[in-house]
């Protein structure tokens, strides 16, 4: 009955996928606490074997297992080490490992984590197994159960069936608590210790309609920062947008304000970013580059073309937004899609550029001209943004498909002349 429970349950399992997280341990018998740490990925070996003349006789501590690195954050793959130790003078072949991490409370929409591997364990050695969880978790608290030749179900202490002969199976798991911090929490040691956005005359521009303001909010503090109010005034014409979530340190986002009216030729505009009035703002070190006053219309910017007319200060004029931006560069390539199961690929994309973005925006593409739009939530400069995305309508059996990263003219998109490298194509199977 154990033996068909666990198969059935394994099978369940196997169609979950999931993502990242802080540890504290939750006691189990035969087991100490565990402080905080993280996990990651391990080596796979020959199919299990074994038999009641041998028997294994293995050992996973709850305290040697890891979570790196800390604190876990939502958007930030991580790691979980789990350290396995052979108490036997013989080698231990075709063990299985297997990790699960769920949400305390799922949501719809939530995929669990979920990897089963087999390994070698040398004799009267400890082995340390990596299994890298790389799919992106939202900030909350998590349990992490962790079993060493035994598959048994990821709740309560199980007795569970030992895939090998062993006698004693008590000290083959581990069940933690863990807890991954919201993006507001990502703090950075890369800029000195502030909270703190700016706005800057020369990144706000009047779009053709000449009803949408485009404002480029810098993030020049330590800490990330969301949904910041960009606030328009004029002689009766206003209009309010918000930022996307914007990494610290240099980190920037494009937010678009939607007038109440067209402008006119001339008129004069004040914009904010989170203004200090406002009774729910952000509370900053200081509010002095928040404010931009006289934005004008440029001279003849009512007759402009396709693309962004100008905005400038007093008798400056802005300047566009730059040709020759390094800041900027991404990459995909074929290598950097898989399939986590049906309905579900994981799209890894590169930041060739030194500064972290949010929200990049990637377009998938199938026949018709059907898509989907998403985003990948977090990439740091020179670093690598990993999100699952669903395929819906685009998925059916040997399907091209097109994926485009930080797609031109794309809503929330980063300025970046070098887009060669953007796209690729991944066909189904």
């Amino acid at each position: 009955m154990h033996l068909r429970n666990c198969a059935v349950l394994l099978f369940l399992l196997l169609l979950l996928a999931g993502c990242g997280a802080t540890l504290t341990a939750v006691p189990t018998p035969g087991h100490e606490g565990v402080p905080e740490s993280a996990l990651a990925p391990g080596p796979q070996t020959s199919p299990p074997h074994g038999g009641e003349d041998n028997p294994v006789s293995l050992t996973l501590t709850a305290k040697g297992i890891k979570l790196e690195p800390l604190p876990l954050r939502a958007g930030f793959p991580f790691t979980i080490t789990v350290p396995i130790h052979n108490n036997e003078p013989a080698p231990a072949a075709g063990v299985p490992v297997m990790v699960y991490l769920s949400a305390k409370q799922e949501q719809i929409g939530f995929s669990s984590f979920f990897r089963v591997l087999t390994v070698t364990v040398p004799a009267t050695q400890t082995l340390t197994v990596k299994v890298p969880v790389v799919q992106n978790l939202a900030g909350g608290e998590y349990q992490l159960w962790v079993q060493v030749n035994r598959l048994s179900i990821p709740v309560a202490q199980q007795a569970g069936t030992p895939t090998l002969p062993e006698i004693d199976i008590d000290d083959n798991s581990a069940l933690l608590d863990a807890v991954v911090a919201p993006f507001d929490a990502y703090v950075s040691d890369l800029c000195p210790g502030r909270v703190d956005v700016a706005l800057e005359p020369a990144q706000i521009w009047l779009e053709p309609d000449l009803q949408h303001i485009r404002a480029r909010v810098h993030n020049v503090g330590n800490q990330a920062v969301y949904n910041l109010p960009v606030v328009v005034t004029g002689l009766q014409v206003s209009g309010v947008g918000y930022t996307p979530a914007i990494p610290p340190c240099g980190g920037t986002a494009m937010a678009v304000v939607e007038l109440d009216r067209p402008l006119k030729a001339g008129e004069s505009l004040d914009v904010t970013v989170n203004p200090s009035e406002w009774p729910d703002r952000l509370t900053e070190d200081s509010f002095d580059n928040n404010y931009v006053q006289s934005v004008t219309m440029s001279p003849g910017s009512a007759e402009a073309g396709p693309g962004l007319s100008l905005l400038s200060e007093g008798s400056g004029e802005a300047a566009a937004p730059a040709s020759g931006v390094t800041d900027y560069d991404f990459a995909i390539g074929p290598a950097d899609v898989e399939i986590v199961r049906n309905g579900i690929i994981l799209v890894k994309v590169h930041n060739l550029g030194t500064r972290d973005v949010a929200n990049l925006p990637i377009r998938i593409e199938g026949k018709a001209g059907r898509k989907v739009t998403d985003v990948i939530p977090l990439i740091e400069g020179n670093g690598l943004g990993v999100a699952a995305i669903q395929l819906g309508w685009l998925w059916s059996p040997k399907a091209t498909l097109t994926l485009t990263v930080n797609p031109e003219g794309a809503k929330g998109g980063y300025p970046e002349t070098e887009r060669d490298n953007n796209v690729v194509t991944f066909t189904l199977p």
